[in-house]
């Protein structure tokens, strides 16, 4: 996560603010009278959709004579770093791809426009979770939309009902609530727990696992401290850690990953894992047999709304010499139809109102199990919310969370210590 710390430690935090606000951004120019602005996304420019970008643009400056769109592309790897590096020189683009947490330092830093303030009117153009997702205060920003919502993300909990019946659950019943995942964990203890087979890799370090269990708020509402570590966080992991210790959760969950889950998954170790709306199609080519005996249901919640939207969005800079024009262009890229195009060939939702009410979107095919995933996580995206706050990034919290409830699995310190620990070391995070 880039939270200008390089560029404080190179420049000085005052030095480096003056010389964002003082050398303007040179990625924007006049070229032959025209205004020029740049856009940069993240790993976007190949075969799949650099054609969409290139018609979007020629769309645009067809009619907008007087702009040029320079579009740059950055790759994956070392993106956070780039971002500061740019911002430091007074680089940064006009508009640059993130999702909120890579954002987050930039807005911090005042690199960032409030497009709240520029263009207030353009909060009317986007679903209300979409808006609160890019709006960010307190630690030093005033608070504010630091951008604007592009596209969103989520999925539904793929269920092998194979397994299901084989360790005493009814694979016609798919649990939804905590109460109803912790009643499976402890059938697949009791019935399978010599058989390698596991409820799942869940156990409670993300943000979502603790709000959808009556956790109040992750963050007091000014964003000045860390609450999540109540009465109902430290009963809620306490429930994952003594499903741990009883063998419904394997060993491999304390250093997991995405590829790791999906792998235990398709070898028939693992009962239930979350995945994207799209891993339907994934699971039918490398997992034919699985598929076979796949079921879908929601992101297991108590109040029956997803805490896990990610979203992406497009922030502006604030040297940008045609801010005007550069929120114009971000606005046209995000609107409800540029959007839905955009999200029918990258297999994710829009933020933009009207988009989710697409014909695309409303002709969905529920007889298949790609059609039941698609519109599973559609109702998601519509009435959920994502619940990792922008701040709480790898290095200001997040790592360090998953850390001590490792340790907490492994019986070297109890929930509450584990809780109590992630909140203090993410509030000094913040204070700094």
């Amino acid at each position: 996560m880039f939270s200008m710390k390089k560029t404080v430690a190179i420049l000085g935090a005052g030095a480096m603010l003056v010389s964002v606000a003082a050398c303007g951004n040179t990625n924007s120019s006049d070229n032959g009278g025209k205004k020029e602005i740049s856009f940069q996304t993240w790993n976007l420019k190949n075969d799949k959709y650099t054609p969409y970008f290139e018609e979007l643009i020629k769309a645009y400056e067809k009619d907008h004579p007087d702009v040029t769109i320079k579009w740059l592309d950055a790759p994956s790897d070392g993106y956070e770093d780039k971002l500061s590096s740019q911002a430091a020189s007074g680089q940064l683009p006009d508009i640059v791809d993130g999702g909120n947490s890579i954002l987050y330092g930039l807005a911090k830093a005042g690199a960032l426009l409030d497009v709240s303030k520029e263009a207030p009117d353009a909060q009317d153009d986007y679903y209300e979770g979409a808006w609160e997702a890019v709006t960010m205060q307190g630690n030093g920003i005033e608070k504010g939309a630091y951008g604007l919502p592009w596209y969103v993300n989520d999925g539904p909990t793929y269920w092998n009902t194979e397994l299901m019946s084989e360790c005493g659950l009814d694979p016609n019943n798919i649990p939804t609530t905590w109460d109803e995942y912790f009643a499976a964990g402890d059938a697949i203890v009791k019935n399978c727990k010599d058989k390698g087979i596991y409820l799942g890799i869940t156990m409670g370090y993300n943000a979502e696992d603790l709000l959808t269990a009556g956790v109040k708020s992750f963050m007091n509402s000014d964003h000045s401290k860390y609450t999540f570590n109540d009465e109902a966080g430290v009963k809620q992991l306490t429930r994952f850690v003594d499903l741990y210790k009883a063998g419904g959760i394997p060993p491999e969950a304390l250093d997991s990953s995405w590829s790791q889950a999906a792998d235990l998954f398709q070898r028939g170790n693992l009962v239930a894992m979350a995945g994207s709306a799209y891993s339907a199609a994934g699971f039918k080519q490398n997992a034919p047999d699985l598929y076979d005996h796949l079921a879908v249901g929601p992101r297991i919640s108590d109040d029956g709304r997803s805490a896990s939207l990610a979203y992406e969005m497009l922030g502006i800079s604030a040297q940008s010499k045609h801010p005007d024009v550069a929120i114009d262009f971000a606005r046209f890229v995000t609107n409800a139809e540029n959007q839905v195009a955009f999200d029918k060939q990258a297999s994710v939702f829009p933020s933009a109102k009207g988009g989710l009410e697409d014909e695309y979107f409303s002709n969905i095919d529920e007889s298949t199990l790609e059609g039941k995933a698609l519109k599973i996580t559609l109702d998601q995206v519509k009435n959920g919310y994502g619940s990792r706050p922008a701040e709480f990034t790898d290095n200001n919290g997040y790592k360090n969370f998953q850390q001590q409830i490792a340790l907490a699995m492994q019986g070297k310190q109890t929930p509450k210590e584990a809780l109590d620990k992630s909140v203090e070391f993410a509030n000094e995070k913040l204070a700094q």
